[in-house]
């Protein structure tokens, strides 16, 4: 996360701005509630996977039915993979403000506006989902 400085530094109307780098998903600064899910036999998903969570195992989130409904449950907070016999538990979040091109989803998940309402209406409504306005890539500093 950058922190840009404007104005001059010790005078009173200087203020800052956090912009998102690449490697941080998450808006703002403040802290994100996360939950330990169980995870069965032959899961592979990367960090910041958007999940459904079934009380046993993890899975990535769908959208499905009409009008459209998601299972999103939270949003993994560490990589996941288990083999064929194996089972362990993984990180999730449950609240948060992320940006949406940062996290893994399924395919039915195909437009902005899906994605924005992810989480509406859900398990984990306090998990917003949106777009950067800006970049570290587009500033320049």
């Amino acid at each position: 996360m950058a922190i840009l400085t404007q104005g001059t530094p010790g005078v009173a109307m200087a203020g800052s701005e956090v912009v998102l780098s690449a490697d941080e998903p998450r808006f703002g600064d403040g802290a994100a509630q996360t939950t330990i899910c169980n995870v069965g036999a032959s899961v592979d998903l990367p960090i910041y996977s958007v999940i459904s969570y079934d009380g046993t195992t993890i899975a990535l989130a769908e959208m499905s039915g009409d009008p459209a409904v998601s299972d999103a449950y939270g949003i993994l907070a560490a990589p996941v993979l288990t083999g064929a016999g194996g089972a362990t538990t993984a990180p999730v979040y449950r609240t948060g403000h992320f940006e949406m091109g940062a996290l893994n989803w399924d395919a039915s998940f195909d437009t902005d506006a899906k994605k924005a309402a992810a989480f509406e209406g859900g398990k984990s409504p306090t998990i917003l989902v949106s777009k950067a306005a800006f970049d570290s890539a587009n500033i320049n500093i």
